[in-house]
């Protein structure tokens, strides 16, 4: 069986291999661009460290759950926010919280982690299920839904009524929402085309992310302004935001990073999270079925009683559907590729990383590591039961980070995906098209799923 109990090293580190198929000058460009999710989980097959090469740029890839583990936790020392990924959504979403590299870290999450204490998150809780009811109630049945939008319209509603509470939010949050997909698609052409010519080149996938980039300037740059001015404490995040950045060389700025951060990060893992899922669910009627009967039997619902709306209360006894968005989150994570920066020689056995170099790790190809998780294609939320869940398993899991840098929102994150989910299929019944049962993910810098048109229909 595997194990991550890593003993110290005791070999000196082994020759990395290079990926297959790079060409002169492109390098491996041209397979990451063309299906990049099989790309990085073929090179599990090369070695638990892969050398890649993006034109000119040599990167490394880590394809072992152990050494990922170990980057996140016992070795994340020798590893910061950076490389790739980080460097090119760095011009996006600044030095926020998700993004600054260690020093700034150790600074910043302790004054925002007291807005996702147990005492907020219950009274988060009520918005969220507020909320839920208010989106899912306005739906009549027989009505086609596009399901992602929905999904959006309840974490904007969400989001504006907790993290970021002022009215001016509000429209700032409307935007982000719907300019991901253009500003994600741009990060990432940027991550596997980093070349300062190619970002200059007036094509629709740069001309759009230049628009709405300066578009969500704009508009968030009005919400950063208000609460400097306002000073009012709205007992949310971005209160406890300007209060922890008042004392820095360019507050607005540091202020403006956060509500980026938080605004993308708190919409999109969630909505892209219950759309996978919900897709997930009606491919597998069987783990549908009994995730009604658990919503059943905690909520009411049967013998024509109308099912009561859930809430922070319930979380103990809901096990069943929080293991149904976990598994989904495995499948799926919205973070499907990042990448650190080594701050020094990496000397592991499995493979010797140099000071300097850019570190990539796929959680989509970890998580479907067969040493880690059997049938690792199956949507199989039984694997979290307590029966069944291994150290091994839990080790193996990185779609919420790992170690310090774990994502500050995963329980918020959890508590709305369950309130939101159980609301849902407690009301509501949804049909799709069989010919978008398949349809794959669109990758970007993000995981986002596919376009979901959805008939409703009420529960009997």
């Amino acid at each position: 069986m595997t194990t991550f109990a890593a003993p110290p090293n005791t070999a000196p580190p082994a020759t990395v291999p290079d990926a297959p198929g790079g060409l002169p000058l492109l390098g491996h460009i041209p397979h990451i661009a063309q299906d990049p999710l099989a790309f990085f989980m073929g090179l599990q097959k090369v070695g638990p460290v892969v050398r890649v090469r993006i034109a000119t740029h040599t990167s490394y890839v880590v394809n072992s759950p152990e050494l990922a583990r170990r980057l996140h936790t016992t070795d994340q020392d020798l590893f910061d926010k950076g490389g790739p990924v980080f460097d090119r959504v760095r011009p996006y979403v600044g030095n926020g919280l998700a993004s600054c590299p260690a020093h700034d870290h150790a600074r910043q999450r302790p004054a925002m982690q007291p807005a996702f204490q147990r005492g907020r998150i219950e009274r988060y809780a009520e918005v969220m299920t507020a909320t839920a009811d208010e989106v899912t109630s306005s739906w009549r049945p027989g009505q086609t839904l596009d399901l992602y939008k929905e999904m959006h319209r309840l974490t904007t509603l969400v989001i504006g009524r907790t993290l970021i509470s002022a009215d001016q939010a509000d429209p700032a949050a409307r935007h982000i929402a719907q300019a991901v997909p253009d500003i994600m698609r741009g990060v990432y052409w940027r991550m596997i085309i980093p070349s300062r010519v190619f970002a200059s080149l007036p094509i629709p996938v740069n001309r759009r992310y230049e628009e709405v980039t300066a578009h969500t300037r704009k508009v968030v740059d009005k919400v950063v302004d208000h609460y400097l001015a306002d000073g009012s404490d709205y007992g949310d995040l971005l209160s406890m935001v300007v209060a922890a950045c008042k004392d820095e060389p360019d507050p607005h700025s540091a202020v403006y990073d956060q509500v980026v951060t938080f605004l993308t990060a708190g919409l999109e893992s969630v909505a892209s999270s219950l759309t996978h899922t919900l897709r997930l669910l009606y491919r597998n009627p069987q783990v549908l079925g009994r995730l009604r009967a658990e919503l059943q039997e905690v909520l009411g619902g049967g013998a024509g009683e109308e099912p009561r709306l859930p809430g922070y209360d319930d979380m103990p006894r809901l096990r069943y559907t929080q293991n149904v968005i976990t598994e989904g989150l495995r499948l799926y994570p919205p973070a499907w590729i990042s990448s650190r920066v080594a701050t020094e020689d990496i000397p592991w056995e499995q493979g010797g990383i140099p000071a300097g170099a850019g570190v990539f790790f796929s959680p989509y190809a970890l998580h479907r590591d067969p040493s880690v998780f059997a049938a690792p294609d199956a949507f199989d939320p039984d694997r979290w039961s307590t029966e069944r869940v291994t150290n091994v398993q839990r080790q193996g899991y990185f779609a919420l980070g790992a170690g310090r840098r774990k994502c500050i929102g995963d329980v918020f994150g959890t508590v709305e995906a369950t309130i939101a989910l159980a609301t849902i299929l407690t009301r509501w019944r949804l049909l799709h098209p069989a010919s978008s049962a398949d349809a794959k993910p669109t990758v970007t810098a993000l995981l986002l799923p596919p376009r979901t048109l959805v008939r409703v229909e009420r529960n009997r």
